[in-house]
């Protein structure tokens, strides 16, 4: 068991903690994260359990590849301070009555939340993830250039996918050019233009 009586013990533990939870957020393996630094599956495994100290290389690379801020990698995870909370005035109806509530909260703490702006009445959000989701519409990028639509995949492994209504085919090779970057999660639509509300 590793000691915790040094400010170096505890950085270890919030980085090896942080560094987990990015992993598994992302559905990846241990040598999976180990290719994208060029490190076998054992070589971040000790980044991970906390008996090695991670590079400052390392450390930028994972963070461009979570797309977070290395204070994400290297802050307390167990932290109850969370300076991306969105905080409204909440009403519910309670027994057929409108009455004030505790407001609803959002976070996006590790900046899991993708937003799409159509226009200044309209956003659509997208809770990011790197696998398609059968059914659902994705954010996603084809050679290098952003989409949304549904994705389907046939048996061969190609498939097709919607621009402007008109399906578009891709076959097996084409389809390793799909990123997935989120699924449709949910739109909030303005009816009055309020200065500054979003």
């Amino acid at each position: 068991m590793q000691s915790l009586n040094t400010t170096d013990a505890f950085n270890k533990l919030f980085i090896s903690e942080n560094l987990k939870r990015l992993r598994l957020s992302y559905h990846l393996s241990t040598t999976e994260v180990g290719k994208i630094i060029g490190k076998t599956r054992q070589g971040y495994l000790n980044y991970e359990n906390g008996s090695r100290e991670i590079g400052i290389f390392d450390l930028i690379t994972l963070s461009g590849y979570y797309n977070v801020s290395i204070d994400v990698i290297v802050g307390n995870p167990f932290t109850l301070r969370n300076e991306k909370l969105l905080a409204f005035r909440t009403f519910e109806y309670v027994e057929s009555e409108l009455k004030e509530v505790m407001p609803i909260t959002i976070s996006t703490v590790h900046d899991d939340v993708i937003c799409v702006k159509y226009d200044d009445l309209k956003l659509d959000f997208f809770w990011k993830t790197n696998t398609n989701q059968k059914g659902h519409d994705m954010i996603f990028e084809y050679y290098n250039k952003p989409y949304i639509s549904k994705v389907f995949f046939n048996t061969t492994g190609g498939g097709h996918f919607y621009i402007n209504n008109e399906p578009f085919y891709f076959n097996k090779a084409q389809a390793e050019s799909i990123v997935f970057k989120g699924v449709f999660m949910s739109e909030l639509i303005k009816i009055t233009d309020i200065p500054h509300f979003f």
